[in-house]
């Protein structure tokens, strides 16, 4: 029975975490109350708090699923992919089909709504989620040759990982051109629908193209 009792607990915290996660990214922090959350549940406020004791330590929760599975599957990307131009293709359109609700209204979040200690707790699963994986695709071409070394170029993996994810938050941003910064300074856009997956692939090729061999008309070498 206690056994049976640990899995029911398991299985509410994580529908509380996919519940919460799609009111969050939805309405933002602010506009999210316990109770909307528990009410969405089918669970009572006292019922939720037994999960989790307030409402920022829920959003942490939420970043870090959010952040686990981004993780996950930017790994299997990498490990699929041989070539660092293709594999940088899958990982950018990876980033813009989730960017938008993903990383948008949670660096806003970050910024406005959330303690420091919050902040920094979620910025480390951001830079694990998304940053780290893209600059250990640059390491990897920078150390087999693919790519020029910082000592030829002057630009380490770390630059060139956060370069493109500029490219990904400008390539997502809104008509208006309005964004958001979270606490290090690095902007995330406002979402533009993709209307099919086809675009979204195209738009990855251009920004990595840019990126790796920038606007000059020579034919680009493979990488």
């Amino acid at each position: 029975m206690a056994r049976q009792s640990s899995s029911q607990a398991l299985e509410t915290r994580a529908m509380i975490i996919r519940t919460a996660k799609e009111l969050f990214m939805s309405l933002g922090y602010r506009a999210v109350s316990t109770r909307q959350i528990a009410d969405a549940c089918g669970l009572t406020q006292p019922a939720l708090y037994h999960h989790f004791s307030d409402k920022q330590s829920l959003y942490v929760e939420v970043m870090r699923y959010v952040c686990e599975g981004t993780r996950a599957a930017l790994d299997r990307i990498i490990r699929r992919e041989s070539g660092i131009g293709e594999c940088l293709v899958h990982v950018t359109h990876y980033m813009i089909a989730n960017h938008p609700e993903d990383l948008s209204q949670m660096f806003h979040d970050i910024r406005h709504e959330l303690s420091l200690e919050s902040q920094i707790a979620i910025y480390s699963l951001w830079k694990n989620a998304y940053l780290d994986p893209l600059v250990s695709i640059f390491e990897d071409g920078q150390r087999d040759g693919r790519l020029r070394g910082s000592a030829q170029f002057g630009i380490t993996p770390d630059m060139s990982a956060r370069l493109l994810m500029g490219l990904i938050s400008q390539s997502r941003s809104s008509p208006s051109g309005g964004g958001y910064e979270n606490q290090a300074g690095r902007s995330a856009a406002a979402s533009v629908p993709l209307s099919s997956q086809k675009e979204g692939d195209q738009q990855a090729r251009m920004l990595v193209h840019v990126l790796l061999y920038g606007l000059s008309a020579a034919e680009p070498p493979r990488v």
